[in-house]
């Protein structure tokens, strides 16, 4: 898979995002660190404008992480945290810490099957107590 399929993918998947949570501008820069697909790619968003994900550098920056695609998929869905991820060096963060982990947040999808498994669930029956024979 090439970078521009790789970012296609991810952007198809993670990139809507409901903008009414932001609440600050910052503009991410994300490099892949693919031998395969690697590249860099930037999340921004500035003075209300909408939402932006292109598949070009961005040097004037708020913050940069370096990661593997796998590593981020695996944050995204919730498979993986990103904490984690960050203390064993597999994400790497430079600049504003807040607005990267800010994105990760946005991005990350729902645990959809999980909330609709939940609501479909019927409420368990309550168990009565048998009275002791004498």
């Amino acid at each position: 898979m090439t970078f521009i399929e790789k970012f296609e993918a991810l952007n198809k998947k993670y990139g809507k995002i409901d903008e009414s949570k932001l609440t600050e501008n910052f503009a991410v820069q994300v490099e892949l660190t693919d031998e395969d697909c690697g590249g860099i790619f930037y999340v921004a968003y500035a003075n209300g404008k909408p939402f932006e994900v292109q598949p070009y550098d961005y040097h004037d920056n708020t913050a940069s992480i370096k990661v593997s695609s796998k590593v981020l998929e695996n944050i995204l869905s919730g498979k993986s945290d990103a904490v984690a991820q960050y203390l064993t060096g597999k994400l790497k963060v430079e600049g504003n810490l807040g607005h990267a982990v800010m994105l990760v947040d946005l991005m990350k999808k729902e645990p959809v099957k999980r909330a609709k498994k939940v609501a479909e669930e019927k409420p368990a029956k309550k168990k009565t107590a048998k009275k002791a024979k004498e």
